[in-house]
């Protein structure tokens, strides 16, 4: 029994905790002996506190029973956290050795208002260096393996957090993103995962561009997000998270109403064919499902149309100034090794990303403005569009999890094969980074198995402020396609 509960979506268990039917301190204790007994093989989880947890579950439980006071809407559910969030006495290193002993004194925003909500963190999850990779993999760690094929990646830069979900290592993992980071990991092993609208959840205390002063900064581009086994799950995480910071004013934030809740009240637009960014015959056949699922239950559908605001080459010809902008603010990667890896790659190929990644990492602030405008116009563009469609649906990446890339230091170096076509590594981004630059909320909806035996998703983006819109079709889209799948090899 305990074993399927560890599968069981969050909201179930919060639902099961609020009968007494389980202690938090049961499940607390089922999911520590679940990490130790299967995370040795995945390395999802590279930081625990089972003392803490145990004594907060039992407080948890304590606090149920007397009834005195109110109760967060995460009351008593063990969690884990991406290791990119500062959390108040517990290991927080960001996949740097540079921050192998940082042990914050304080959390994060986010966390303080996860904890303020009942949620016990029980540990930290995996990640590349500074969040700066499309896989989880770092000098201090090392990788995480996907639970369906250990041989493969489990996608980054949340892919630990990923993992330990979709492995039923923990109630849901709280991440966040830049371009992709929860997202494609949850694409990768069948789940449901979160990108916020832009600035709803604040990133004080995230690393980077903590610690430190940096601590007080809000990264540009980047938002919070989580990775569920179930899209309702995220209702409640974003209850708890949603905000301005007291700092702020603490003005009034409230997401907006679903749009519809039913698949045939949705108006869908579906964008999956772009030379900038080609798609595999796995991951067509994926959309190809949603559209015909779609269509039967009677959404208005309209395949690639002429409004949509931009193509991916405009889209991602702005994201990228703009996001190695952000990212310049950790050079702590920047090595002799690396370094000349980079000026290798750029002598090989002047125009491409190598090149593009330094101009970016030191690009004047003109430039950086210039960016940053061209942003603000394409947002303008999304909002028209999103009064003619609710949600568009679109690939995640292009292909099903790929193999470990072991180039850790020449990252420029990489390639990654679409239907037997080489292309880099960097476009596993560019569907992603679309909702990134829109400042749009996105969610991942599980498909299926594909013919390789990997999970295939695909992701609906709505209005900035349509979170809500976002993870109601992927609920009820996900409910037609099966959902998320428990990876064989994982219960009992």
């Amino acid at each position: 029994m305990l074993d399927d509960l560890a599968f069981a979506p969050a909201h179930e268990l919060l639902a099961l905790l609020g009968r007494g039917d389980i202690s938090s301190s049961e499940l607390v204790d089922r999911y520590l002996q679940r990490i130790e007994k299967y995370d040795r093989r995945l390395n999802s989880v590279v930081t625990l506190d089972p003392e803490r947890a145990r004594a907060e579950a039992a407080e948890a439980d304590r606090q149920r029973a007397s009834g005195s006071a109110p109760l967060g809407p995460l009351h008593g559910l063990p969690i884990t956290v991406k290791d990119s969030y500062e959390t108040a006495g517990m290991r927080s290193v960001c996949g740097r050795r540079d921050l192998i002993d940082n042990v914050p004194t304080r959390d994060a925003e986010p966390i303080a208002r996860l904890r303020r909500a009942g949620a016990i963190i029980m540990g930290k999850t995996n990640m590349p260096p500074g969040n700066q990779d499309v896989q989880a993999d770092n000098p201090v760690f090392g990788p995480t393996n996907n639970p369906w094929n250990l041989a493969r990646t489990s996608g980054g830069s949340a892919g630990g957090g990923a993992v330990a979900t979709a492995a039923g290592l923990t109630a849901f993992d709280f991440g966040s993103e830049i371009g992709g980071s929860t997202r494609i990991p949850s694409h990768f092993v069948g789940l449901y995962g979160h990108k916020a609208t832009w600035r709803s959840i604040p990133l004080v205390g995230h690393l980077p561009p903590g610690p430190g002063t940096g601590r007080w900064a809000e990264p540009d581009l980047a938002c919070a997000g989580a990775q569920v086994r179930d899209a309702r799950d995220l209702v409640p995480i974003l209850a708890a998270t949603t905000g301005a910071l007291t700092r702020d004013g603490g003005f009034s934030y409230q997401l907006s109403a679903p749009r519809a809740t039913a698949l045939s009240d949705f108006r869908v637009a579906v964008w999956f064919d772009d030379p900038g960014c080609p798609i595999d015959s796995e991951v067509n056949a994926a959309v190809v499902d949603a559209i015909e699922i779609l269509k039967r239950a009677g959404a208005k559908v309209e395949i690639q149309p002429a409004a949509l605001p931009v193509d991916i080459s405009e889209s991602h010809g702005v994201f990228e100034p703009l996001v190695y902008g952000q990212l310049s603010g950790d050079r702590t990667g920047i090595t002799p090794a690396s370094a000349a890896a980079m000026m290798a790659r750029m002598m090989q190929d002047p125009r491409g990303p190598a090149t593009r990644a330094f101009r970016g990492t030191f690009q004047s602030h003109y430039a950086w403005m210039q960016a940053d405008a061209a942003r603000q116009e394409i947002r303008e563009r999304w909002y028209e569009f999103f009064r003619q469609f609710d949600v568009v649906l679109m690939p995640v990446t292009p292909t099903a999890a790929p193999a470990h890339h072991n180039k850790l230091i020449d990252r420029f170096g990489r390639r990654f094969e679409v239907d037997g076509v080489a292309r880099s590594y960097w476009d596993q981004v560019k569907w992603c980074a679309i909702a990134n630059i829109a400042g749009a909320p996105a969610t991942t909806i599980p498909v299926g198995l594909g013919k390789s035996g990997l999970p295939v998703g695909v992701q609906a983006m709505g209005p900035a402020g349509g979170d809500l819109t976002t993870i109601e079709f992927a609920a009820l889209l996900g409910e037609q396609l099966g959902g998320y799948l428990r990876p064989p090899g994982y219960a009992g």
